[in-house]
């Protein structure tokens, strides 16, 4: 692989980067905003990775790696995410680019679920906001830095009490959003993220959750028993805010979940967003892992009622939440403790899970693990006033 039109070692203006935009590996076209604003980010704390740097030139030309197996050839999937290094403390972080004209009200929402004192409060999983930035470059442009996390699905869930406090958590979190007045209107599976400490070695690089960020390691998982992590909502792009006393309805905001009936529905065009965000949760829950396991089947009713397909007869989050809690009060520490078991296990595997699984768990409970990894409580980051 060879340079284009290589730059000038003299040329004070020579920026590397441009010459890799049709090249295989090199940057994409919908990289090229980032690489616009990395001085500026650096200059405003935060560091992109070496890839948007002017100066950057691919690895893999001088290790004769394949592109795909080196850090600096890894893009991003979507355009409008980006993983960045604090400066002043060395924590990784992601950066969102909204668009203001397209999701007028995330950045008041998003605001409001980060500042004091619902920032601080233990049942918010709403994800806080650290900083936001306005673009230099684009009026319409805003930044908002925020923890960097995963996807709650990408490590497996080695108990049933895992997979409860994952849910049980995120049963709290939307209702403490709905008592808030906030309608997410987007819950779904890759809006649902997870803290990846302590349950992971070290923080994992974005494009592949089984190595280190620098990738120069490969990251090692622990369980949730042994490691409790936090869980969190994310993208409040659709999201609306009512004010106390106004009528909880809202044109209808087409979210990820596609089987929501309202969407299906011409006739309405306006409805209750809190209805179909428990709908959405209900939905979730089902799909990604009521239907994936062998072991949650008492959870069935509860997820039914929860997507019941006229609005009205649905449960609120409040009755949800308050079924969701009787029946895991009602399930045995055994239970609790007992694998959480995949449909797509082979026999062989299987099998040595589960001795690998009693081991586990004689060793867990000697040490006193909970069945149910709740995290401690950790202050959120509230934005500066």
């Amino acid at each position: 692989m060879e340079w284009s039109h290589p730059p000038q070692e003299d040329d004070p203006h020579k920026d590397h980067t441009l010459y890799w935009r049709n090249t295989q590996g090199g940057l994409l076209e919908r990289e090229f905003f980032w690489r616009e604003h990395q001085q500026w980010l650096a200059n405003a704390g935060y560091m992109l990775r070496p890839r948007y740097q002017q100066d950057w030139e691919p690895s893999w030309l001088k290790s004769n790696k394949v592109y795909s197996r080196c850090e600096d050839g890894k893009f991003p999937i979507r355009s409008s995410i980006m993983d960045a290094t604090r400066i002043s403390d060395g924590r990784i972080v992601i950066v969102k680019k909204v668009e203001k004209s397209y999701t007028p009200w995330e950045e008041d929402v998003i605001r409001f679920l980060s500042t004091e004192p619902l920032a601080s409060d233990p049942r918010n999983h709403s994800i806080p906001v650290y900083d936001v930035l306005q673009s230099p470059l684009d009026d319409n442009i805003t930044f908002l830095v925020m923890p960097y996390l995963t996807r709650i699905h990408k490590h497996k869930y080695a108990t049933v009490g895992e997979a409860l406090e994952c849910f049980r958590q995120l049963f709290e979190g939307l209702q403490f959003m709905h008592h808030q007045l906030v309608a997410h209107c987007d819950i779904n599976l890759v809006n649902v993220l997870m803290d990846p400490i302590p349950l992971l070695s070290e923080v994992p690089h974005p494009r592949d959750s089984n190595r280190s960020y620098d990738f120069k390691r490969k990251v090692k998982q622990h369980t949730r028993t042994e490691r409790p992590t936090r869980y969190y909502i994310i993208d409040f792009g659709l999201s609306r805010k009512f004010s106390p006393g106004e009528k909880l309805i809202a044109p209808v905001s087409y979210g990820g979940d596609k089987s929501v009936p309202e969407y299906k529905d011409p006739s309405r065009r306006v409805s209750n967003p809190f209805a179909i965000d428990v709908y959405c949760l209900g939905s979730m829950i089902r799909e990604w892992f009521v239907d994936k396991s062998r072991s949650l089947d008492f959870l069935k009713t509860l997820v039914d009622d929860m997507t019941c397909k006229v609005p009205e007869e649905r449960l609120t989050i409040d009755e949800a939440f308050n079924r969701f809690e009787e029946l895991r009060s009602s399930l045995s520490e055994r239970t609790l403790r007992s694998r959480f078991v995949y449909w797509n296990e082979f026999l062989p595997g299987r099998m040595y899970r589960a001795c690998r699984h009693v081991v586990r768990t004689v060793k867990y409970i000697r040490r006193g693990l909970p069945a149910l990894p709740t995290p401690p409580a950790v202050p959120q980051h509230s934005l500066p006033s």
